[in-house]
């Protein structure tokens, strides 16, 4: 028999929200979703999840929340807004952000639903669309070690990989400096496909040369042929990896380590989006490379 305590809510369900609330319908655990969307839960209604009009809806119907939006304003209105989470949990209940947001933002929820009696942990995950339908997301975790073992078969009908790494805001520290490699890989694979075009070379056999060689990176494998296809329907939103890469400037210059290729990075992709290329995939950060170089775009 389900009961609170052992249904799942899921807040966003977009890119990454959605595949992540299907497998934890595979996996078994009732469902609660909420989205401002209403074709995406129609989807999952049909699949047999229960849909809610709000945040504190979600709250009110589940033991356990996952957070799976954008950024830390749209964390803060899920918590505090009206018809927030706030309004609608009980002493016990465990708060998951999934969204990538800055470890002292995590903490500041934690502080806001501690009084409540509510647990929060931060667990990022890692792996784009793909890895969400499939199941297999990197999930990075912070909080009270006995809270994450509390909730680790939630997170392993989402995720392959599943790391404990410490308090909170341990997880997004470990996203950020994922981010930051994925940033500096994604504009050193745009200049890649660019100075392969610029010097004559066929893309394709670029592209089959550096994956079996020590150029590649996963970054590469997945991203070039987009980038060489131009083939920019977003499944990483350009914007939000912007918003990432300010994450981890913000980190590094708090903790004094320099990252001079993450701040190189951040420029190009704050470039991509004076461009008018923020909703488009973080992929198309090769027009900025493209226009630099006088190539025609199309």
């Amino acid at each position: 028999m389900d009961t609170r305590e052992t249904t799942v809510g899921i807040i966003g369900v977009g890119n990454i929200g959605m595949g992540m609330a299907k497998n934890l319908l595979k996996a078994g655990f009732p469902l609660v979703a909420c989205d401002v969307r209403q074709e995406p839960l129609r989807t999952l209604q049909d699949l047999g999840a229960r849909i809610a009009s709000s945040p504190r809806e979600v709250a009110q119907a589940s033991g356990t929340v996952l957070a799976v939006v954008l950024d830390y304003a749209q964390i803060q209105a899920v918590v505090e807004g009206p018809h927030g989470v706030k309004e609608g949990v009980r002493e016990g209940d465990t708060f998951i952000i999934c969204s990538t947001i800055a470890p002292q933002q995590v903490q500041e929820v934690g502080q806001a639903l501690a009084p409540l009696g509510v647990a929060v942990l931060d667990a990022p995950v890692s792996g784009g669309r793909e890895g969400a339908e499939a199941g297999t997301l990197s999930i990075m975790v912070g909080g009270e070690e006995s809270t994450f073992q509390r909730c680790r078969r939630i997170l392993e009908a989402v995720g392959e990989h599943i790391y404990y790494a410490g308090p909170l805001g341990s997880g997004e520290k470990i996203k950020a400096i994922n981010q930051l490699l994925v940033g500096v890989h994604l504009v050193a694979t745009a200049e890649a496909v660019v100075l392969g075009k610029k010097g004559g070379l066929d893309p394709q056999l670029v592209y089959e040369v550096i994956n079996q060689s020590l150029g590649y990176s996963r970054v590469f494998a997945m991203k070039a042929p987009r980038m060489i296809a131009h083939d920019f329907q977003p499944r990483g939103i350009l914007r939000i990896f912007l918003k990432d890469l300010g994450i981890v400037a913000s980190m590094a210059e708090e903790a004094g380590s320099p990252v001079f290729l993450t701040h190189l990075s951040r420029q190009i992709f704050a470039t991509a989006c004076t461009l008018g290329l923020g909703e488009a995939d973080d992929s198309a950060v090769v027009q900025v490379l493209e226009r630099l170089a006088g190539m025609e775009a199309g």
